[in-house]
């Protein structure tokens, strides 16, 4: 068996489950199938979603791996509260990260969070390589998690008029960054 095949529906036959499966190379293409059942909102709304939301995942996961790069590189007095801090920063990206994907996924289009596309697209630097003295990994995390706020925000203004529940999704995703924000740059005080 070669090709692209969905899974139809189920049936009970005899006491027993049975899965009909469907050639989908020999139809339009799954992303032609899937988006107007995924999406709830027009096309032009759809449309506006995806070229907002696309970018800001990119950016959440170059910044995520920016967070790891640092964590894993961190030394010097202040280690472990900052090694911490950098887990507890990650675990939000991931979440912000997921929740994006699928807010695309239900306009209908399939998110990328390819390693190339990602490199190629984003909008966040990266951080040196190598092992990072703990005042300077403060800095650094700051800086990143600034100019991903900065970049979400951008972006959100061209959301807010089209699909107020997309805006609410990323209100609430600065709003967890801007606390990272904030709780970093005490610790820089």
């Amino acid at each position: 068996m070669s090709g692209s095949f969905c899974i139809l529906g189920l049936r009970h036959k005899n006491g027993r489950l049975c899965v009909k499966v469907e050639d989908m190379s020999k139809t339009a293409a799954t992303s032609d199938l899937l988006q107007p059942k995924f999406a709830v909102v027009g096309a032009k709304e759809r449309e506006k979603n995806h070229t907002v939301l696309q970018p800001i995942m990119t950016d959440l996961i170059a910044y995520g791996a920016n967070v790891k790069q640092l964590h894993w590189n961190i030394f010097g007095p202040h280690f472990r509260s900052i090694h911490l801090q950098l887990d507890e920063i990650y675990a939000d990206t991931l979440e912000a990260i997921d929740t994006v994907a699928e807010r695309i996924t239900q306009m209908g289009h399939s998110p990328n969070g390819t390693v190339a596309f990602v490199g190629e697209n984003t909008e966040i630097k990266d951080v040196p390589e190598g092992f990072i003295k703990d005042t300077e990994v403060l800095l650094l995390a700051g800086q990143r998690t600034h100019e991903l706020i900065g970049l979400i925000r951008s972006r959100m203004a061209e959301i807010e008029d089209v699909d107020t529940v997309t805006a609410d999704i990323l209100h609430a995703i600065v709003e967890k960054f801007e606390k990272h924000h904030w709780m970093i740059q005490a610790q820089r005080a």
